[in-house]
Formats: C-alpha cells, structure tokens, sequence
C-alpha cells in the first residue's frame, strides 16, 4: 500500500527542536524590532515572519492525526503564529508600550503556546483536540482584533481599508473553518465570503469617526458572527437555532460596543 507523503515525520526530539527554533526566531525579532528605522522594520518583520510560517508548516507534518485531518489543515498551519507576531508586533506600537521586554517575552511565550496548541491539535483525531483546538482559535480571534484595529487606525482610503481587511478576515477564517473537516476548496469559498463582508464592512467604517479600538471590535464581531454560520454550513449543522443564537450574540454585542463610544459619520 502507498503510503501517505504525510507518513514521513521525524521524532518528537527533531519537532521540539524546530518549535524551540521558531520560538526564537520570534523573540529576536521582538527584541530587535524598536532598534530599528521604519524601513528596516518592515524588513525584518517580514523576514521573522516567513521564518516563522516555514518552521510552523514544518513542524505540522509531525502531527500523527494529518492525514486523517486533511489538507486544510496542513496548508493553514503557518497562519495562528504568522498572525499572533504580526498582531503583537502592531499592538505594542498602537498601544506605545514602555517595556518592550516584557512583550518579547510574552508574545514569544504566546506563540510557543500556540505551536504546541496546534501540535496537539494534529496530533490527536478529530474530537479529542478541543482545548487545543480552543486555545488556537483564541489567538486567532485576538490577533484578528489587533489587525483589524491597526487598519482603522491607519485611515487608508475606503477600497484600500476594505481590502486590506477583507484580506486578512480570509486568510484568518481558514483556521476555526477548517475544523469542520470540509474540503479545501468548500473552506476556501466560505472564507473568501467572510473575507468579503467583513471587507464592506471596513469600507463602511472608513465614512464613520469610530475610535479605533471600537472600530476593531465591530469588524471582530462581524468576523465571529461570520465564522459560526460558516462553521456551521460547512459541517451541515445549520438550522434556525444557530441563527437566533448567533443573531443574538451580534446584537448584543454590537449594542454593546456601539454603547461604549460614540460614532458619527
């Protein structure tokens, strides 16, 4: 029998050793990054973040559970800790922080937090992964809400901001889709459709003095909302009672968010 190009995985010693490898590569990066001018920021940060995508993709082909998971999963490795670095990096600069120690240090604990999270997640057959699952899925819907927030606050023109967020809506989405199990070109489809209305959204939002913070919030809620009833299509679970529930959650919490600060357009 032909075996799977998924069944050649080196040992637990080798994988450690790359999660260990990515992890620093990150806190360099993060000790480094306020040393240097906007120019060499961007590159650097770019650097660390292809480095950090290739030792993610890398060590998810030490997941026992790949090939029963499927594709998806294998090809979206790289986007919980690509996204978390991204997100602090432009949280500590939104935020001006003071002691930038301390968020190296934190966000490359959070990120090794995360590899190992997924690590798990791929390691374990569906259903018997779901604090990990949980655990990653929650640093991807933080990372969403500092990048979504960073593009309200960098008041680009209104087709710009709805592409840049409807970008980075798609490509997030492929994370808490791709625990449906569906094929990747139906969890393509459902995070390209998210990736869209959160996109009009933002183009919206970009006629309105909403604070930043508050902006970040609407278009993470927007998102959330999204992703529970494309969750739920994808795995055929849809039904009226998804949709009060998640009807609910969205208005609630957009009252809610609405109800904090003021909004004029």
């Amino acid at each position: 029998m032909a075996r799977s190009s998924f069944d050649t995985r080196p040992g637990a010693v080798e994988a450690l050793v790359l999660g260990s490898a990515t992890t620093g590569v990150a806190l360099i990066g993060y000790l480094a990054a306020p040393q240097l001018d906007d120019s060499m920021y961007i590159a650097a940060a770019l650097t660390v973040l292809g480095i950090i995508a290739l030792g993610a993709t890398l060590l998810a082909r030490y997941g026992a559970a790949l090939p029963t998971l499927g594709r998806t999963h294998a090809v979206t490795a790289w986007i919980p800790p690509v996204s978390w670095y991204a997100a602090s990096l432009v949280a500590g600069r939104l935020l001006a922080l003071e002691h930038l120690s301390l968020l190296a240090v934190g966000g490359a604990a959070v990120l090794g937090i995360l590899l190992i999270a997924q690590q798990r997640e791929l390691s374990l057959p569906a259903g018997g992964h779901r604090a990990a699952e949980f655990v990653v899925n929650l640093g991807v819907f933080l990372s969403a809400f500092a990048l979504f927030a960073a593009v309200r606050e960098a008041r680009l023109p209104g087709v710009e901001d709805a592409l840049v967020a409807g970008l980075l809506a798609t490509t997030l989405a492929m994370v808490p889709l791709r625990r449906a199990l569906a094929s990747l070109s139906r969890t393509c489809t459902y995070a390209a459709l998210t990736g869209l209305i959160v996109g009009q959204m933002a183009w919206a939002l970009a006629y309105w003095t909403l604070p930043t913070l508050l902006g970040g919030a609407v278009l993470l809620l927007l998102f959330y909302v999204l992703v529970g009833l494309s969750e739920a299509m994808l795995d055929r679970s849809f039904d009226r009672r998804i949709l009060l529930e998640y009807g609910v959650v969205g208005a609630c919490g957009l009252a809610l968010i609405l109800g904090v600060g003021p909004a004029r357009a």
